[in-house]
């Protein structure tokens, strides 16, 4: 991959399918690699809540893979032959980076005492590369493809793509996700997300999301409190 910055941006008018979501996913990264560089091999409980943390992450990549896959790239992909090839090649070496960082976990879980030190350095360097690659895969999709959207789709079917990405995701998931792009979003960009949300839900429904997000005490513009909780 070539990182490029010289882009045409999207259509202001066109909502942005990448921004939030991989502003979440990249404090996720970053916060995951430390925390495997700074786990003690010799603390069960650290290695083991670490190793815990890694298999969440995962699951939260894989579900983003799955959902640009189907959402996203198949509906580009029949309005412009190819506009995804070189998305859809990334994300065929995210697979098999998931793969690995799961058979290094395991080998790390099972380790001795002696062996878990080695394992979690390599689980680490092969984390950091992992990092390395989702980052500039991410920047490549908002800087590359997200304007090849704006171009050929309508602001209304933008609106839908996102609108058939949020149906399809589980209320656990959602609940993960919001938690990575609330924490990530600056003060203005996590209210007016916030705000939003509850304008559009049922009260019970909103309710019950930001129970979990943040916890059942937590009030609508209480925002000092979830930003203690999130960020």
């Amino acid at each position: 991959m070539n990182a490029q910055t010289d882009f045409k941006p999207a259509d202001a008018a066109v909502r942005d399918l990448y921004y939030a979501v991989h502003k979440g996913l990249r404090l996720a990264n970053a916060r995951l690699l430390i925390a495997l560089g700074q786990s003690d091999p010799a603390d069960d409980g650290e290695v083991q809540a670490v190793l815990g943390k890694l298999a969440q992450h995962l699951d939260i990549c894989l579900a983003h893979l799955k959902h640009e896959n189907a959402k996203i790239h198949a509906v580009v992909d029949a309005r412009v032959p190819g506009g995804t090839d070189h998305a859809d090649e990334d994300h065929e070496h995210h697979l098999q980076s998931f793969i690995e960082l799961r058979q290094l976990a395991e080998a790390v879980a099972v380790a001795d005492e002696a062996g878990r030190a080695d394992g979690l350095r390599r689980l680490y360097q092969r984390f950091a590369l992992f990092v390395a690659e989702d980052f500039q895969h991410m920047h490549e999709e908002e800087t590359r493809l997200m304007p090849l959207i704006g171009q050929h789709f309508s602001a209304a079917e933008v609106e839908r793509i996102e609108h058939s990405i949020v149906s399809a995701i589980a209320p656990q998931m959602m609940v993960s996700f919001l938690r990575l792009m609330l924490g990530a979003a600056t003060r203005s960009e996590r209210i007016a997300t916030v705000t939003g949300m509850k304008a559009g839900m049922p009260p019970e429904v909103f309710g019950q999301i930001f129970a979990a997000v943040v916890h059942p005490q937590w009030r609508h513009d209480d925002w000092d409190e979830m930003e203690r909780v999130l960020c």
